[in-house]
């Protein structure tokens, strides 16, 4: 895929944006519970929104649930926002999590196994020459733009809003040992509170970062600013490697999405998703806690349900009725030789 746009004079030139994604277990992980996904030009043509929607996920709640969740909320909020019926962006993004956040609630009530479960969901989309984007707990969303780098989402843990309240600096709030602490998250109520912002202007250059915390909690803002300069492949791979050199003790997912003039039509680009982790199902594995907890989490657990014993055996009466065929076909043998 060029990372360059065409040097031929054309009488117009529009706004496109070129996405790649990274993933990776980590170091330390045995499951990758992390979830990212975005729309392609093919899917974006026949869409109401008609742009395009990147989304990145961070599930929790044990072993499966976490990977399920994540995987829930990507490919719920893809879905939803491909088949809206508005074409305002914001009304579309706000009603693609909000489906996403009563499937995950939904699925985790109906099996014990995912009881608890729930994931952060960042969204960007981008239309034209203009961005939205909605946010639900600790994955983040940078701009990057000239020599600046900004943070666009609002954290949703316990330390960012003891951060903005004054009671623990930036610095203090990067090792404090509640740091995974989420207040806000998707799935783990019937109902979520969702940061949308939009629209906000575009140019062109302006480089977006969303991750995980598997990221963000490594490699921090200058660096990122600094190594987005790249070619999006670049940039993407040197983040992924940075996390790997400095222990990577969670799952790591990066999406970088470059904005770009091109005389391309934008289902010309040939784009398309192969960077996707695939959702292995754990079926008799005993749940394991991750890091990234709930305040909600303090309180014990609900008693799990009883399981029914499994019906015992067949085998002595299937042999109880040979006998009885057996004893029944001499007795008529002898009955009828007499």
């Amino acid at each position: 895929m060029s990372e360059q746009a065409s040097s031929d004079v054309v009488t117009h030139r529009h706004l496109v944006v070129r996405a790649v994604l990274r993933t990776d277990v980590g170091l330390v992980r045995s499951e990758n519970q992390d979830f990212g996904t975005y729309t392609t030009p093919s899917e974006e043509k026949d869409s109401h929104a008609a742009g395009r929607l990147l989304v990145v996920a961070d599930g929790m709640g044990g072993h499966r649930g976490g990977a399920t969740a994540s995987r829930i909320a990507g490919e719920t909020v893809k879905a939803q926002f491909l088949g809206s019926e508005t074409v305002d962006i914001a009304t579309s993004l706000r009603e693609a999590l909000a489906r996403a956040n009563a499937r995950i609630y939904s699925e985790a009530q109906s099996n014990p196994d995912l009881r608890g479960m729930g994931t952060t969901t960042s969204a960007l989309a981008v239309r034209g020459e203009h961005g939205w984007l909605a946010h639900v707990g600790d994955s983040r969303i940078y701009l990057v733009r000239g020599d600046t780098i900004r943070q666009l989402t609002e954290d949703h843990s316990l330390v960012a809003t003891m951060v903005r309240e004054g009671l623990l600096t930036p610095q203090e709030a990067e090792v404090h040992p509640r740091r995974n602490v989420l207040q806000r998250s998707m799935g783990v109520a019937d109902d979520v509170e969702i940061d949308v912002r939009g629209p906000f202007q575009l140019q062109e250059g302006d480089t977006f970062i969303l991750c995980s915390d598997g990221l963000h909690g490594l490699v921090k803002e200058q660096e990122l600013k600094e190594i987005a300069q790249g070619t999006i492949d670049e940039a993407a791979d040197e983040f992924l490697r940075k996390a790997l050199e400095r222990g990577a003790p969670d799952n790591v997912t990066v999406i970088v999405a470059r904005v770009e003039r091109s005389d391309v039509d934008s289902d010309a680009l040939d784009e398309t998703l192969k960077d996707t982790q695939k959702l292995v199902a754990v079926m008799d594995e005993t749940l394991r806690d991750t890091d990234k907890i709930r305040v909600a989490d303090a309180a014990p657990p609900p008693a799990q349900p009883v399981t029914a014993a499994p019906p015992q055996s067949s085998k002595p009466m299937r042999w109880a009725l040979a006998l009885v065929v057996v004893a029944g076909a001499a007795g008529a043998w002898y009955f009828l030789s007499h």
